[in-house]
């Protein structure tokens, strides 16, 4: 364990100068809670999540976007409430026994990076499952990413927004060679096999084989 927890409490252990806090990496608003758990997810596990929209949009933008979540916190973790008008997210830094030791920014709703913003903290796990608003945990996780070659005419790929592929959730049609696949995350939805692919720094769903069993991506071996 390279940080060690106990010692560590009060202290901030993000450093908002680094490109994880800021454009064109980091582009949600300074200070704000979902900017600093994107950031920091990004500065310790070296995962983009690219969260969209206020805190309270969190938890089913990354769902949507193949993220695992859990009931329960988890070491690197984004725990998502959604009360209020915006929500709020934090970032779970360790999970030991009885033990959360999480971080956070925009607590007190003042939208301005200030000094208790991404400082160490503590909580039991019982308070913290017994806390109004949880809806549950996005999961961070470093990902494995595989190769795969663009096998269309055109050499072009539609990418999703969800794993629910059809012509109303595609985000856009991009000319690509390659594109690299998270390892495992591969399943059949209507019809059609898709898998989870990093491109441009985001997550989305593409369409490895057809329904009419036409293949558009291959892994190169």
């Amino acid at each position: 364990m390279g940080i060690k927890y106990n010692k560590s409490l009060g202290k901030r252990l993000a450093d908002f100068s680094t490109k994880y806090y800021n454009p064109p990496l980091n582009t949600a608003s300074r200070g704000q809670c979902v900017w600093y758990t994107q950031g920091r997810a990004d500065e310790k596990t070296g995962v983009y999540i690219g969260a969209r929209g206020n805190g309270r949009d969190v938890y089913e933008s990354c769902k949507k976007d193949g993220f695992q979540v859990s009931k329960y916190p988890k070491t690197n973790s984004i725990a998502c409430y959604n009360g209020g008008t915006y929500g709020h997210v934090r970032y779970v830094e360790y999970v030991i026994a009885d033990n959360v030791y999480y971080t956070e920014s925009n607590e007190n709703s003042d939208n301005i990076l200030n000094a208790t913003d991404g400082i160490l903290k503590k909580m039991s796990l019982t308070n913290w499952m017994n806390q109004p608003n949880l809806q549950g945990h996005v999961v961070v996780k470093k990902e494995k990413l595989i190769n795969f070659k663009v096998t269309t005419a055109n050499k072009k790929i539609g990418l999703y927004k969800s794993s629910n592929t059809k012509k109303k959730s595609r985000v856009k049609l991009v000319k690509a060679d390659t594109v690299k696949a998270v390892a495992g995350s591969g399943k059949i939805k209507n019809g059609r096999d898709i898998v989870k692919v990093l491109y441009d720094n985001r997550y989305y769903w593409a369409i490895r084989t057809t329904k009419a069993k036409i293949k558009q991506l291959k892994r190169v071996k």
